[in-house]
């Protein structure tokens, strides 16, 4: 059970990110060395400036629903009621894990509800998420440069839920009844984000997602099931369409395939565009392709009404010999009988479900892996992990605060892991990453980042030999290790480099506080000891971008509560520690759009040898 299965709903509507753009440069980080004229200088920093980090839900409402035994439908009564956010607290927050890895943006804090607009049928928390597949070929045409041309995918569970009435709907009672551990499985896709603040809709995009049941034996951010592939160019896709995903559902005997972040658009958050005959299917023995049918996506409305998922054979089940065929042959997607989209080799793949980790120092984190064959999953797997900065960006977006950005990745001794595992019975595994602390190598920037990328021994292998297909660029673990931070008896002076840095990023604080200012800050003293003392999955938590280490969190906790001024150093402190620079990527390109530049930046997939 997932949101990919029989029983599902579909929703569309629109969503606000209201993200502050002045942590996408990396020079910004430097308290030395800011200056506010350089964030205006600079287009990618200067578009929101004082965003507020808000996620909402807007206007979305429940489109069609799909029954458990395959039947679709828009006559359910819970069809036009809406999805919204929280209707008691404030919304949920986007936030960067760092401002050198901005490719897995994460939802904080966020509560889905199914309501009629008077009562809520279905209420519960959204888990964090991060940002998969962010795909720079989405829009083909009519948009400005930067982050309005893009498309991503956001998956993970809702729980446990609340229920409501729901014995006026079939749908709700089938899902009320699948849900038994009350926890539910969700997937929206975002695109045609506006950048222009003339608009009216300036910072909305359009959603488009799928909720249905989820159960204990499944991942919570991917789907344990067919992931088909694209070949590619680089690190992007060589062709018209991204990666997706599928499964083969026993209890309706038909491939339910989920297309909503594969297909272009003609322009950001308009109409699919028309790239001829689409079908999916499966790779013969022969080599040939076997045709399950075409792709609806040139019907009116087919997107916002399924979210880009439809179910093959579209009006029969499948034949014995096509079961059969599937339990051994790869799934694939053509396009004017070409085959474009394809599993990978013997159907081998494997990920880590929860992919973005924030460490303190000797904290240890585990991730779990998922391998499968076939959308099976695989016992005794032999997986390898090894470190991978790829998807890293040097400086964010090149900040006009220029000088060479700090190196990520080192020492690499702050972050350990083993470099193989074996799956057990049911195809998963648990990677351990242990920290330590990093020794401030990035000087203005707290902690260090690393990557670990994990694959199959067998498709590395073919992978280093040719690295055109066989793996996604998106599907690595990113995680950040946060400095040592040891003071008894914090003083003013002692925490102001902190309070200066969210100064500078946050300049939407201003309205409330002047964090560079001891008088304002001690004045507003109860306020900032209630956000700072708050969860960190409260949409409330301070600092809104979870980049503050534990232990500072604490030593301002104990500050606020005896704010000391303490005695002003002579000069202002220098960075004590040498910087490691990146000298191997790209410049920034000189457009507007932290994601898109990030997406630019990317680096070379380098596996190690002797895997």
């Amino acid at each position: 059970m997932s949101y990919l299965g029989p029983l599902r709903l579909h929703f569309a509507g629109q969503f606000q990110a209201d993200p502050s753009t002045v942590n996408n440069a990396v020079g910004h980080f430097d308290t030395a060395r800011f200056k506010p004229e350089d964030v205006e200088r600079n287009p990618a920093t200067s578009w929101r400036p004082a965003g507020t980090g808000a996620f909402r839900l807007l206007g979305c409402r429940v489109t069609a629903v799909s029954y458990s035994d395959g039947t679709f439908s828009r006559r359910d009564s819970i069809v036009g009621m809406y999805i919204g956010d929280a209707d008691a607290r404030v919304s949920g927050k986007i936030v960067d894990l760092d401002p050198q890895q901005q490719l897995v943006s994460q939802v904080w804090g966020l509560t889905v509800r199914l309501t009629d607009g008077a009562r809520d049928l279905v209420n519960g928390p959204f888990e964090v998420a991060s940002s998969r597949d962010l795909w720079g070929g989405r829009a083909l045409a009519g948009g400005a440069p930067g982050d309005t041309m893009l498309s991503t995918f956001y998956q993970s569970v809702i729980g446990p839920v609340a229920w409501g009435d729901t014995r006026h709907s079939k749908f709700l009672t089938q899902l009320r009844r699948t849900a038994r551990e009350g926890m539910l499985s969700i997937k929206f896709n975002l695109d045609g984000y506006n950048m222009n603040a003339s608009s009216p809709t300036y910072t909305l995009g359009r959603i488009a997602g799928t909720i249905g049941p989820w159960s204990p034996d499944e991942p919570k951010h991917s789907v344990l099931g067919r992931q088909i592939l694209p070949h590619l160019n680089g690190p992007n896709p060589a062709g018209p369409m991204n990666f997706m995903q599928a499964v083969v559902d026993r209890s309706t005997r038909r491939v339910i395939a989920d297309f909503g972040n594969a297909l272009p658009t003609s322009h950001p958050g308009g109409p699919l565009h028309d790239i001829g005959d689409v079908q999916l299917g499966y790779i013969e023995k022969s080599g040939g392709f076997h045709s399950l049918g075409r792709v609806h996506y040139r019907k009116k409305n087919w997107y916002l009404t399924t979210a880009g998922i439809q179910t093959f054979p579209f009006n029969r089940p499948l034949t014995s010999s096509e079961w059969r065929a599937l339990k051994s042959h790869r799934v694939a997607v053509s396009q004017n009988g070409n085959v474009i989209l394809q599993e990978n080799y013997g159907g081998l793949y494997a990920h880590a479900d929860r992919s973005v980790f924030r460490l303190q120092p000797g904290e240890t984190a585990m991730a779990e892996i998922w391998a499968s064959r076939y959308g099976k999953p695989l016992p005794r797997a032999k997986l390898v992990f090894f470190r991978d900065t790829s998807c890293f960006q040097p400086s964010g977006e090149g900040s006009a605060t220029a000088h060479d950005p700090p190196a990520f990745g080192i020492p690499k001794h702050a972050l350990t892991f083993t470099k193989t595992l074996r799956t057990g019975r049911n195809g998963r595994g648990v990677l351990t990453l242990t920290s330590s602390n990093p020794g401030n190598p990035r000087a203005y920037v707290d902690g260090q980042i690393y990557g670990v990328r994990c694959m199959i021994r067998k498709i590395a292998r073919r992978v280093k030999r040719d690295p055109s297909f066989g793996w996604n660029p998106a599907d690595f673990i990113s995680v950040r290790v946060f400095d040592a931070f040891r003071i008894k008896r914090p003083t003013w002076h002692d925490l102001r480099p902190i309070f200066d840095l969210y100064g500078n990023l946050f300049p939407v604080m201003s309205q409330i506080v002047d964090l560079h200012s001891y008088d304002s800050v001690v004045a507003n003293a109860r306020l900032l000891l209630h956000a700072f003392s708050l969860p960190v999955d409260d949409p409330n938590y301070m600092p809104v971008t979870r980049d503050l280490s534990d232990a500072k969190r604490e030593a301002i906790l104990r500050w606020l509560k005896n704010p000391i001024r303490g005695k002003a150093p002579k000069k202002p402190q220098d960075h004590k520690q040498p910087i490691a620079f990146v000298k191997d990527r790209p410049p920034a390109p000189a457009v507007a759009g932290a994601k898109t530049i990030a997406l630019e930046t990317r680096g070379t997939l380098h596996i190690p040898d002797g895997l």
